[in-house]
């Protein structure tokens, strides 16, 4: 439990000493980070995509029909 309470006053810590210039900079940032995001989303959506499809490929239709006979027989 001390461990916990070291924890949590080591990183409560910072929290003292903020300045308002740190706070904008950061919602700054953030803004900027979530303007980008929303900007090329359909890009990165279709990075994902392909991401996905590298690492788990379609089957081909002749391998989802051939799957689809032997689950039916």
């Amino acid at each position: 439990m001390s461990t916990f309470i070291s924890a949590f006053h080591a990183s409560a810590l910072p929290l003292q000493a903020v300045s308002p210039a740190g706070v904008i900079e950061v919602v700054l940032g953030s803004a900027a980070l979530l303007a980008f995001v929303l900007l090329f989303r359909p890009l990165l959506v279709g990075i994902a995509r392909a991401l996905v499809l590298v690492v788990k490929p379609k089957l081909s239709r002749e391998q989802r029909l051939a799957k689809m006979q032997m689950r039916d027989a």
